[in-house]
């Protein structure tokens, strides 16, 4: 049989510039993946440094530390480029709903995240600062 054609011992330039073409298409869709998934992580982390910064700051204003009628700040040296305001508005007798937003700027578009809490008046109901400690001796009776 020397009129049959011989099987083919490797591949042709076609089927090698098509397997090219699925791989590097392949690599795009994979860094595309990554990208998007760097850039959730990033908003989450964002999410959770601004929600655990507003319910300290709302924890102060209960507390008294900072006071009811504060409007802007920022948060130091310990978290640079985040800034906070507030507003508080009275809803009764010494009950106000105070409405706290922090933001940074991140990658050239504002980050906001805004947390709101009913809180009565500090001055009011007294502050830890002027909690005094019990006399150990228990000679104060």
């Amino acid at each position: 049989m020397r009129g049959a054609t011989p099987a083919r011992a490797g591949l042709s330039l076609i089927e090698v510039l098509l397997a090219m073409t699925i791989f590097f298409i392949a690599i795009v869709a994979i860094s595309r993946l990554v990208d998007m998934g760097t850039d959730r992580e990033l908003d989450a982390r964002m999410h959770a440094t601004g929600a655990r910064l507003a319910q300290a700051k709302l924890a102060e204003v209960e507390a008294g530390i900072e006071s009811v009628t504060a409007t802007s700040g920022d948060f130091g040296e310990g978290e640079p480029g985040w800034t906070w305001s507030m507003t508080a508005e009275l809803q009764g007798t010494n009950l106000y709903l105070v409405s706290l937003t922090v933001s940074r700027d991140l990658k050239g578009k504002p980050f906001t995240l805004n947390l709101a809490q009913m809180i009565l008046d500090p001055t009011v109901k007294g502050a830890a600062v002027e909690a005094t400690r019990p006399d150990p001796s228990g000679g104060g009776q």
